[in-house]
């Protein structure tokens, strides 16, 4: 898979606090990368040493295969802060004099606003805006020069949970128009539902580093109710996919085997003539492994 950004031995001190020490990550095209850590961690100073803004002490990164740092920050679009927007201003007005300062155009600007969900208040003014909708609104000004990279240093931050859900929808979208998206947050529920990649940060040092999938792992368990809970028990004692399953009373905990899923197991009590009131997959949370990878460590 093809490297956007590699960073190497990156370090950065502010007086006696070591914000990054010797930080090594490496993101891929297409990844949603997540930067995790408590305030403090150093995710914004390294997000601002990447994109110039804090001159590293040591170390370095380098952008599409060693790409000249003026033609790199071309392809990436920014939001390290929430940009200031004139509040009398519509969010067509802002965005036009945003394409006149990064010099991109105006044609993005109908096509941003429609993917950001404010296309139908476009000519509202900004000081109308919700907490979220003006966060959505920085979201498509780094979105006006259609860059394949976006940063975004914790997107939901302030946010209520109405606006965290819009913010979260839009970054999903964008992904899925192959972009690559760095963002930094402390929020492990947000990682955990947008990220496909993620690395651990305390201190300024990187503690763990991988896929969202592999480190939660498959926990391959289903639990399922129905009206009648005497014939699913005889239908999922007869069930192939099943390596074992118990009764918890009102419902049924079955462990499935490794190539078999929820659908499969709904199909069969379905053939059996098991109409399912309840399917719930268990999953693990990104918290417990949070918790694990910091006391590891400590």
């Amino acid at each position: 898979m093809k490297k956007i950004l590699s960073i190497n031995n990156l370090s950065k001190r502010f007086g006696r606090i070591q914000a990054v020490d010797k930080l090594e990550l490496k993101v891929s095209a297409g990844q949603v990368y997540g930067i995790l850590g408590p305030n403090g961690s150093g995710k914004t100073t390294t997000l601002g040493m990447i994109l110039d803004v804090v001159a590293p002490d040591e170390g370095g990164y380098v952008w599409f295969d060693n790409q000249r740092p003026v033609e790199a920050r071309k392809k990436i679009g920014a939001i390290l802060e929430t940009p200031s927007f004139f509040p009398y201003l519509t969010a067509v007005r802002n965005l036009m004099i945003t394409a006149h300062i990064k010099q991109c155009g105006e044609e993005n600007i109908e096509p941003v606003l429609k993917q950001s969900g404010l296309y139908e208040r476009r000519n509202d003014k900004f000081k109308t805006y919700s907490l979220g909708m003006k966060q959505r609104l920085s979201i498509a000004a780094a979105l006006l020069s259609n860059p394949p990279v976006l940063i975004l240093d914790e997107p939901t931050n302030g946010l209520d949970p109405e606006g965290i859900a819009e913010v979260r929808s839009l970054i999903r979208n964008i992904a899925k128009q192959g972009k690559t998206i760095i963002m930094a947050s402390h929020l492990l529920d947000e990682v955990q539902k947008v990220c496909t990649h993620f690395c651990v940060l305390r201190k300024g040092k990187k503690l763990h580093e991988g896929s969202v999938s592999e480190t939660l792992g498959e926990i391959n368990k289903v639990e399922v109710a129905a009206r009648d809970m005497k014939k699913l028990e005889t239908v999922i004692s007869k069930f192939p996919g099943k390596t074992d399953f118990h009764n918890n009373g009102t419902s049924l905990l079955i462990t499935m085997k490794e190539d078999v899923n929820a659908v499969d197991l709904n199909d069969f009590c379905f053939g059996q003539g098991i109409t399912l009131k309840k399917l719930l997959t268990q999953r693990n949370s990104l918290e417990k492994e949070f918790l694990k990878i910091l006391k590891e460590n400590d």
